[in-house]
């Protein structure tokens, strides 16, 4: 059995219990208490056809953000736009008005959602504490079909959060990309081909969680075919030698993690 897998599926099947719970709780800051009902309203989507949605949510989290520069490109795909509580105040500084934002409300103020209230935001209060912000906001977008998640903040700051975050983005089941101040995180699907972007000498890694079958990697100087990586360092320290990589494996997670080109390069990959 791949209990990674089943972890997911555990994961997935509480949240979404708790998610159907919490839809029915009285909240000062929601229209209604019927759970048939919609928990979430696509301010952007709502003027598009199904066929014109984007399938990629975009989700703030309360940690440190990356610049601008690379959040802008995501912000103009009309994707669904979820902040965590703690990032509401950060969204609404920096112009980003998210569709909703979701937590136990406890890192914001009333003055700041009263705010977000009359912008269109929808606010979506889960007090319940077995679970955190982003594992909300990512249950939230999974039970909306989302196909892709980016998300800005899930690092830095405290690294028990930064922690539960990335564990989080490991057991979901969708394709996750953890935008961080210096790195990238993406958590990729198996039974798919990936494309990755790179420059030419980025350094990157793979990690399998905790194993990975049947992976092949093109583009890099230390290239796969059908190889099985378990947990550990056996996909540490790459380079890529084009623009892109392609990667594709049968079963398990794999975490790929690059450095941001505009950051300094940490160590030296070995032969």
């Amino acid at each position: 059995m791949n209990l990674l897998k089943f972890d997911a599926r555990h994961v997935q099947s509480r949240a979404s219990n708790l998610e159907n719970h919490c839809s029915a709780q009285a909240d000062p800051h929601r229209g209604s208490t019927s759970p048939s009902l919609p928990t979430v309203g696509f301010r952007k989507w709502r003027g598009l056809s199904a066929t014109m949605r984007s399938t990629t949510c975009l989700i703030f989290a309360a940690g440190v953000w990356c610049n601008m520069e690379r959040i802008r490109p995501y912000l103009d795909q009309d994707a669904m736009i979820l902040a965590c509580d703690g990032a509401l105040r950060d969204c609404l500084e920096n112009n980003i008005v998210p569709d909703a934002v979701i937590g136990d409300m406890d890192s914001t103020s009333e003055e700041v959602l009263q705010r977000f209230l009359a912008l269109g935001g929808e606010v979506h209060r889960r007090e319940e504490q077995n679970s955190h912000d982003l594992n909300k906001a990512l249950t939230m977008a999974e039970g909306w079909a989302c196909e892709a998640c980016v998300v800005v903040g899930a690092t830095g700051g405290d690294r028990q959060h930064e922690w539960a975050n990335l564990l989080t983005c490991a057991a979901a089941s969708m394709n996750i990309e953890c935008l961080g101040e210096d790195h990238v995180y993406a958590f990729l699907l198996p039974k798919e081909m990936h494309s990755i972007e790179m420059v030419p000498g980025q350094l990157f890694s793979l990690f399998a969680l905790p194993v990975a079958h049947e992976v092949t990697l093109e583009g890099a100087r230390y290239p796969l075919l059908g190889e099985t990586l378990h947990m550990g360092s056996r996909g540490l320290h790459n380079v890529a030698t084009g623009p892109t990589l392609g990667l594709n494996y049968s079963e398990g997670r794999i975490m790929l993690l690059k450095i941001h080109p505009s950051a300094k390069a940490e160590g030296t990959p070995e032969a």
